[in-house]
């Protein structure tokens, strides 16, 4: 479906309805085309555009708000050729990253910028940047050791491309640029079977909340980030499960919590141990009084609604703790009571581990997991349990 529209110095604006994006929002690929160059090509700008609803009044407003958008930029900018990497950047973080993408992966291009990208390339005019300086950065990262550089490299990459398509450049410098390796995945640490007794041993010792994350996370799966999404609603007493369709995230930039979600954007029914459940049960009940007596000190975070959204594990006042809270309390637990290091994602290697090594079923560990698909478990733990390949290997002792 295309609509035409004149307006101002540009001579025509094209739409296309595209594909839907992650959150199902509709989408329109606005063209706007607005003369020639000196060289008679014709001279055009692309957008992508997330419409709240798609209806004629929103992308009449989108093909407007772009128009109007791109006569503030040429008086900012110019000619196209001036805009620096540093431009480039803002336009490229406020129009495709805050829309496209989750909030944690704006949050992680905003530091790959902030940590080599724009002090390196930020005054360089977007169209003279070369494979060989684009080498040359990379070249320095490995020098300081720093880290993510195979990231950095597709976010490039991805810059560029995405300059094309607005027609800020005509070619992408990362094609013949030397593309880093990436590094070969670290060592999944997990604990054994003796290792979780003594973790087992120590969790009596904590605060009630430590226990129940940690051990959501040993005897669930979870991620870190899917336990802090977790509402009173997740909680089935009666089944004995745990519905596990969200996750708390934080927006640096606009410094507040919202609930987002899974990684794979699917939910899944997860089952937990009667014991955790009853325990749960009790920690929610008793949370509910709590909450109930605070009054006008309640303050939680709300739906799009206006409803107010109880979290299981939230501050004593109903307010989000930031997800990554959970990391720090769980190095200070293993370094009081002297645990084997892992890192508290490691609880969740360490349920799929312990699973493995009990031979349960391949797809009932993806599933609980919420891996994708079973590839993406297979590759992760394939190498995990040396004792299990020890044993395939001696089968054929017994011949």
């Amino acid at each position: 479906m295309d609509c035409y529209t004149t307006q101002g110095e540009f001579q025509m604006a094209s739409y296309r309805i595209i594909e839907p994006n992650k959150k199902g929002q509709p989408r329109i690929k606005i063209i706007v085309e607005y003369g020639y160059d000196e060289n008679g090509k014709r001279l055009r700008k692309i957008k992508i555009a997330t419409l709240r609803k798609l209806d004629e009044s929103n992308i009449i407003n989108a093909i407007a708000q772009f128009e109007k958008s791109l006569g503030m930029e040429q008086q900012t900018f110019g000619n196209t050729k001036k805009i620096t990497f540093s431009q480039f950047s803002e336009k490229f973080m406020s129009d495709y990253v805050a829309v496209e993408l989750k909030v944690k992966s704006r949050n992680t291009y905003e530091n790959y910028l902030n940590n080599g990208l724009l002090e390196f390339f930020g005054m360089m005019k977007m169209h003279k940047i070369t494979s060989t300086q684009i080498n040359l950065f990379f070249v320095e990262q490995k020098k300081i050791k720093a880290g993510s550089i195979y990231e950095k490299f597709a976010m490039l990459n991805t810059m560029f491309n995405r300059a094309i398509e607005w027609g800020y450049i005509e070619v992408n410098p990362c094609a013949k640029a030397t593309k880093p390796k990436r590094k070969k995945t670290r060592r999944i640490n997990y604990y054994t079977e003796e290792q979780i007794k003594q973790l087992l041993h120590v969790i009596p010792k904590l605060h009630i909340k430590h226990q129940l994350q940690i051990k959501i996370a040993l005897y669930c799966g979870l991620r870190m980030a899917e336990i802090a999404g977790l509402r009173f609603e997740s909680l089935d007493f009666q089944n004995n499960s745990i519905y596990v369709d969200k996750t708390l995230q934080y927006d640096k930039i606009n410094k507040q919590f919202f609930l987002d979600t899974t990684k794979t954007g699917e939910s899944r029914v997860v089952y937990a141990p009667q014991n955790l459940m009853s325990e749960l049960k009790d920690y929610v009940e008793k949370k509910k009084i709590k909450l109930a007596k605070l009054g006008e000190k309640f303050n939680p975070i709300y739906t799009k609604n206006n409803k107010p959204i109880y979290l299981v594990f939230s501050k004593d006042n109903g307010f989000p703790n930031h997800p990554d809270r959970m990391s720090i309390q769980w190095r200070d637990i293993v370094k009081k009571y002297n645990l084997p290091y892992i890192t508290f994602h490691g609880l969740r290697h360490t349920f799929a581990s312990y699973m493995l090594s009990k031979n349960v079923n391949i797809k009932v560990i993806q599933e609980q997991l919420g891996h994708a698909n079973i590839r993406e478990t297979l590759d992760t733990y394939s190498h995990i349990d040396t004792s299990q390949k020890q044993k395939a290997s001696d089968l054929f002792s017994n011949l």
